[in-house]
């Protein structure tokens, strides 16, 4: 789903002419972003070989999240820019009798490169470290901590909408057996900027991973798809 919603906007951003064919100055950016994810979660979790099912809407994650921490920070200079994305969160939900808990770090570092105002590709890594727990009815409550690095890479669109508003699309695919079987990420949102170093945004993002190790009464298994809106500010200097 991702790659075909990405692929025109690609072509397009391409297409588009430039503003100017002067050569841009080579000079530094600085973007810090702040950002609240209300996402829900689906998919399958193994802790310790014992399976648990997963589907917490995103209008019941802030009744279970614990806590939660999300900003990015870039650095740009010229037409390269270095991007670190970073989410902290716990989070606990329940279904027929069974509870599952997740301390999550996600820390996605990425060096893209701009080939014209609308476009850039970009790749990197998707680090996930995960404390999961289940408590239900059994001999045991499993616990596990596991992490991995997933090698990724993607592209960034932006389509400007008139003189403050612009059009965004990121998306990403990775994993490749290195770490997780698979990994991807779709971004569209819409940016404001309304003051001259301030920008807020506001989008839909998707995020799936599918993720195993080990086997038997050592399994773990993380095959989760999380999705929800996503608000957020950016200040540039």
């Amino acid at each position: 789903m991702s790659s075909k919603l990405l692929l025109p906007l690609v072509l397009a951003a391409t297409l588009l002419p430039s503003a100017s064919h002067a050569a841009e100055p080579e000079a530094w950016t600085f973007e810090v972003s702040l950002y609240g994810l209300a996402a829900g979660m689906s998919g399958d979790v193994v802790v310790k070989g014992v399976p648990a099912d997963v589907d917490l809407g995103f209008d019941q994650i802030l009744d279970n999240l614990e806590l939660g921490a999300m900003g990015k920070i870039r650095v740009g200079h010229g037409q390269w820019a270095l991007t670190a994305d970073i989410i902290y969160m716990e989070l606990g939900a329940s279904k027929n009798g069974v509870s599952v808990d997740f301390e999550q770090w996600v820390v996605e570092p990425s060096l893209s490169y701009r080939f014209n105002p609308n476009l850039e590709v970009l790749a990197g890594a998707r680090y996930n470290r995960l404390d999961a727990s289940i408590t239900g009815p059994f001999s045991i409550d499993p616990s596990s901590t596991e992490s991995w690095w997933d090698p990724i890479v993607g592209a960034n669109v932006s389509l400007p909408l008139g003189e403050k508003f612009s059009f965004n699309m990121r998306g990403d695919i990775g994993g490749f057996n290195v770490g997780s079987d698979l990994t991807w990420q779709a971004f569209p949102s819409v940016s404001w900027q309304f003051a001259n170093a301030w920008s807020l945004n506001a989008g839909y993002r998707w995020v799936y991973t599918d993720y195993s190790n080990g086997s038997g009464t050592d399994e773990f298994k993380y095959d989760i798809l999380t999705q929800g809106p996503q608000l957020g500010v950016t200040y540039q200097f």
